[in-house]
């Protein structure tokens, strides 16, 4: 009888002692701390084919002299017939007679828009006592950071802040701005009158928009020679080198519409003529040009296409071999990283017309799992696009009411998941 009772005691024991170990077992894993999530969002996958290709444009290179060359036109902006777009000077201090006329028609045109405003009466004096400090601060922050660039922008706009503030209350201001401005004013007559003795002015023989650089690609490829051009020709100009005219002022790009000669690997990737498609540059240039595909010439190795544009003339003016994707699909979805994704493969029936069972296939089914509250929430869903490191996807359902949702809470650690588990 002892024996027995002993033998219960033991057997009870040991349940007990399972019973708690499933349950620590269970609340660790309910509990643990390893759990990755990450957040679930919207996303554009633009889906390309990669060309390489050369900017063509109608451009004439602008003579230059010799000296020291300084533009006075910036880069992609427009001129018109006989407008002054550079200098070359023959002594190398007129570089600093230059830079004096520029500040002081800076300082003239900020000094009369002061004296209109104060005649005017719009000046406010809260706001042109914020300015003022505002400038302030400017000029010590620049000053910290050895920031010299912007100072004389700055310190001229802090100037014409203090007499715009004065006029609003002093008669004699406005006299003291007027002498100041005719100051100014013989200041610059003087020095033009110097700066023509040692500079040559360049100017524009037709308006157009002024590019600083050369690089020797201005008559290789016109827009005349697009209508004849072949795979083979344009492959054998992007493998040549080229450089521009060092002793060159610049050039002027006419007309309003460009051009972008591309190779293709291969055949027709799905483009067609008239379409419009949009190009991604990055190299030199960060943006996306929506252009006409023009010409298409199919090759077994590969294929031409000319696209054109009237738009981003001016941010384009100094690309030329370019390596673009031509994009031609976008996809919208729901981006998610690659270990997100849950497979389940499944046989299912295959049936004909009439709805009879003709075999059996396997299907994969695609999951994630979501955190909702502590639990794990399973979700269908449907791979859109793949690439090296994320899916994007959308829910299997639409309409479902668990569907998978920007925003979401995706769980990474797949691994032993399953629809209701607490994991948190």
């Amino acid at each position: 009888m002892k024996e027995s009772k002993l033998t219960q005691k033991v057997l009870v024991a040991v349940l007990c002692i399972g019973v708690l170990a499933y349950m620590a077992v269970y609340i660790f894993q309910a509990w643990r701390t390893d759990l990755v999530t990450t957040t679930a969002y919207s996303y554009t996958q633009r889906v390309g084919v990669e060309s390489r290709g050369v900017v063509v444009r109608r451009e004439s290179v602008l003579p230059g002299g010799s000296g020291y060359l300084d533009l006075i036109l910036a880069e992609g902006e427009k001129a018109a017939a006989g407008d002054a777009v550079a200098l070359f000077y023959s002594d190398p201090s007129a570089l600093n007679i230059r830079q004096s006329i520029r500040s002081l028609e800076s300082e003239i045109a900020q000094l009369e828009y002061a004296l209109n405003a104060g005649a005017s009466g719009t000046a406010d004096a809260a706001a042109l006592d914020d300015q003022i400090v505002d400038a302030v601060v400017e000029l010590r922050s620049l000053a910290a950071g050895r920031d010299l660039s912007a100072m004389d922008s700055t310190a001229l706009s802090l100037r014409t802040s203090v007499f715009r503030r004065a006029l609003l209350f002093e008669d004699s201001a406005a006299g003291e701005l007027n002498q100041l401005i005719a100051d100014k004013r013989s200041q610059l007559a003087e020095l033009n009158r110097s700066m023509g003795q040692v500079s040559q002015t360049v100017y524009a023989p037709f308006p157009g928009v002024f590019s600083g650089e050369t690089d020797g690609w201005e008559s290789a490829v016109t827009p005349d020679m697009l209508d004849e051009l072949t795979a083979e020709q344009l492959a054998g100009l992007l493998d040549d080198q080229r450089s521009g005219d060092p002793s060159a002022a610049g050039k002027l790009i006419t007309g309003s519409t460009w051009y972008f000669a591309a190779l293709l690997p291969g055949g027709n990737p799905g483009l067609a003529e008239g379409r419009r498609y949009a190009l991604s540059f990055s190299d030199g240039w960060y943006g996306s040009v929506t252009m006409t595909l023009d010409r298409l010439e199919v090759g077994d190795d590969q294929t031409l296409a000319i696209f054109s544009a009237r738009s981003d003339l001016a941010d384009t003016t100094l690309l030329r071999v370019q390596t673009v994707d031509v994009i031609l699909d976008e996809l919208e979805g729901i981006r998610i990283p690659r270990r997100a994704l849950d497979v389940e493969t499944v046989t299912e029936d295959v049936t004909d017309e009439e709805g009879n069972v003709t075999g059996a296939k396997e299907v994969n089914h695609y999951f994630v799992y979501t955190l909702v509250s502590s639990q794990a929430e399973r979700q269908e869903v449907e791979v859109v696009y793949t690439a090296d490191t994320y899916y994007l996807v959308r829910p299997a359902d639409e309409n479902a009411r668990d569907r998978l949702r920007p925003g979401d809470e995706l769980i990474l650690t797949t691994a032993g998941l399953f629809d209701g588990k607490v994991v948190r």
